[in-house]
């Protein structure tokens, strides 16, 4: 019999104060036991994806505050973190240290928002990182993770559920496989180091039928957007240098982003990616001690591309809700399926490829399941694609509205009491001198225009 992991789920939608998605995800961080990975004093890594600069569909500095607040509870010392990234388009702001935490104060990702430090994990540069062997990955057999995660003595994994171009879908399994890794853990899962420029597995396909040359009106941005300067636009169309070629994306998505057809990716690169995500996200967790990583995942601004994107296309479904697991494929295939069982929104691209309730969004709209990257997860050992579902749904008591209120005693009893007794405002104009209806007020109706 299937091994089955236990994944907690509570809906986005709320009627009362013990609904707020932000109290919810702090009920499920105790109900999934991810108090349990963090001992007193632990240095805890919350990872999230900061997001693009100009992004406007990434996590929201509440929700990762609200775990911030919860593992300091545990006596948790949480540093919230990200990873530098590859070039991957011209105006990607994240490619450094300092352009990424000034993107991430742009999101509200700073210890004023979050009351912990933001920290770049893998350096300024992207090279601060340490290998990790993996013998048993599907492709990968080495990676390299951030140095900030590896030193970690635990982490919440704190993914943002949305859709990914090149994977299908981005939850915990990117947010360890892309995220976790430093610049060289990002060349190798881009494929940089298998096979030939020749065999194209990850270098960039040059569409000679579809590239305008010089004539192009990006062809400037073409040859700026390589940082190995590998690219040179001729009026026959761009020549790529495979020599000089480091796989950072930035001339494939720079060109795919202007709305270009010249430079591009081979149709079998994107299962092989999600596969080689895998393969790196469990190098991620190979660095910690068993029992020392919590998953999350927000499945709320569900967007067909990633928080990479220097935009927010609208949301594929509607809000879902939040997860939380100690299995990182059992959360992902939880939250993809919830996904999948949600009505298309209104004027999105799952409506417009007219997606039902059940079909396989990203598939649709991304080109690939997500679940192959799933499948991949299960066959290592990092996880289990077979989950049991548990929806928690919180009573309405005195006992849980209080629980996540910012004072336990209610504002009306303190301080407001005392305002009452001693404010100028109290003897002023209490008790209110009673006058005799207006008839103004009587006549309200004659203003409302559906009476």
């Amino acid at each position: 019999m299937a091994k089955t992991s236990k994944v907690w789920f509570a809906g986005a939608n709320a009627t009362n104060w013990t609904e707020s998605t932000i109290c919810k995800a702090k009920d499920l961080f105790y109900l999934a036991g991810l108090d349990k990975c963090i001992e007193k004093d632990d240095s805890v890594a919350i990872k999230i994806h900061q997001g693009e600069w100009n992004r406007t569909h990434c996590l929201r500095p509440e929700f990762v505050a609200a775990i911030v607040e919860e593992v300091k509870a545990c006596g948790g010392r949480p540093f919230v973190t990200d990873t530098t990234t590859l070039t991957y388009h011209l105006y990607n702001n994240r490619c450094t240290g300092q352009l990424a935490m000034e993107g991430a104060n742009r999101h509200g990702h700073n210890p004023a928002s979050l009351q912990a430090p933001f920290v770049i994990s893998d350096g300024f540069s992207g090279e601060d990182d340490l290998r990790v062997e993996l013998p048993e990955g599907n492709i990968l057999k080495e990676t390299y993770i951030a140095r900030g995660l590896y030193e970690a003595d635990a982490c919440i994994n704190l993914a943002h559920a949305k859709g990914h171009p090149i994977t299908a879908f981005g939850g915990c399994i990117k947010n360890f496989g892309i995220g976790g890794q430093s610049k060289r853990g990002k060349y190798q899962t881009h494929l940089a180091f298998w096979g030939d420029p020749e065999d194209a597995i990850g270098y960039p396909k040059v569409n000679k039928e579809a590239c305008r040359g010089t004539e192009c009106p990006y062809s400037k941005m073409c040859e700026d957007s390589c940082p190995e300067e590998a690219i040179n636009v001729t009026p026959e169309g761009v020549v790529l240098d495979h020599s000089k070629c480091a796989l950072c994306y930035s001339c494939q998505v720079t060109c795919m982003f202007t709305g270009m057809e010249g430079i591009g990716f081979r149709d079998e690169y994107f299962p092989l990616a999600q596969i080689a995500m895998s393969d790196a996200a469990y190098g991620c967790i190979k660095t910690f001690k068993p029992g020392k990583i919590g998953y999350m995942a927000y499945a709320v601004d569900v967007c067909p591309e990633c928080d990479c994107f220097p935009w927010g296309g609208l949301p594929v479904v509607p809000d879902v809700g939040v997860f939380a697991s100690k299995d990182p494929v059992a959360i992902d295939s939880a939250v993809c399926d919830m996904i999948d069982k949600a009505p298309a929104t209104p004027t999105s691209r799952a409506e417009e490829l007219g997606l039902k309730p059940g079909e396989d969004k990203f598939k649709a709209v991304n080109a690939f399941t997500p679940r192959i990257q799933l499948k991949a997860g299960e066959k290592i050992g990092m996880g289990t694609t077979h989950y049991e579902l548990i929806t928690y749904e919180p009573e309405l008591n005195p006992e849980n509205i209080s629980k996540w209120q910012t004072r336990k005693v209610p504002m009306t009893v303190k301080p407001m009491r005392q305002i009452f007794k001693n404010h100028h405002l109290a003897h002023e104009f209490l008790p209110f001198k009673r006058e005799e209806l207006p008839n103004w007020l009587v006549d309200w109706k004659k203003f409302d225009p559906t009476a």
